[in-house]
């Protein structure tokens, strides 16, 4: 009897780990969607990277670390207009985490499509102050929609990817490689996080190409497209979770 207990608890919780990870990690099924869907959000976070740092004066819009180490040099010059944008966006991306955590609590299986929804209406709303307005400031509610982004993070081959937090994911590099060489974990570790700074760097660089020989208009466009062509594939693979 007891055994019989045991072996339905374990079902029981196996099926909780399949739903949820934390509050805003999803196990997305099978794991190829995960890995895809992880993959586009790092392109995404590095494409806006580059366009944020070469439009707004090298302001980052989604590594808050680089931005961080600016606020405190330019604390320590009295730079207060670089102080000012650095903090808008900082703070921006916070407002971002608190939204997109307070989705994944409440939107239930559809938090990451409610997400993704959120940010194109981010995006489109940058979009039409971009030609009402030709002002490059438009680009900071972007970094909101880029603090959203970072709940959306997956766990793939037991690494966590899909942020823009590219440090750790380096770090996590050699992390899992030692561990691998130990045999405490598989290769496969090490080789998505090694994936996901590739995919991260080719964002920047086509973030970089599409601004400088297209526009910011083009660049906010193909950024929109890319989120609006995310959403019917993650109500996709998600139609079957509860």
């Amino acid at each position: 009897m007891e055994k019989g207990l045991d072996i339905m608890a374990s079902a029981s919780d196996s099926t909780s780990d399949r739903k949820h990870v934390g509050h805003t990690v999803e196990r997305l099924e099978p794991g190829l969607s995960r890995l895809l869907l992880s993959c586009v959000l790092v392109l995404i976070s590095g494409f806006i990277d580059a366009v944020g740092y070469l439009q707004l004066g090298k302001i980052y819009l989604s590594f808050m670390s680089g931005n961080s180490t600016k606020l405190g040099i330019a604390l320590f010059e009295g730079d207060f207009a670089v102080l000012t944008n650095i903090g808008l966006v900082i703070f921006l991306f916070v407002v971002g985490a608190f939204i997109g955590t307070l989705i994944t609590d409440r939107a239930g299986k559809w938090r990451l499509a409610g997400i993704l929804g959120f940010e194109s209406l981010l995006f489109a709303g940058a979009i039409a102050f971009l030609l009402f307005l030709h002002t490059q400031s438009v680009l900071f509610p972007i970094a909101v929609a880029m603090g959203m982004q970072n709940t959306m993070h997956q766990m793939v081959a037991h690494a966590d990817v899909g942020k823009g937090f590219v440090t750790g994911t380096l770090f996590g590099i050699g992390q899992a490689l030692a561990k691998a060489v130990r045999g405490k974990a598989p290769a496969s570790e090490w080789a998505v996080l090694a994936l996901s700074w590739v995919i991260f760097v080719i964002g920047a660089a086509l973030g970089a190409l599409l601004l400088t020989q297209g526009s910011l208009l083009l660049a906010l466009i193909a950024s929109l497209a890319l989120l609006l062509l995310l959403i019917p594939y993650v109500l996709h693979v998600q139609r079957d979770l509860t």
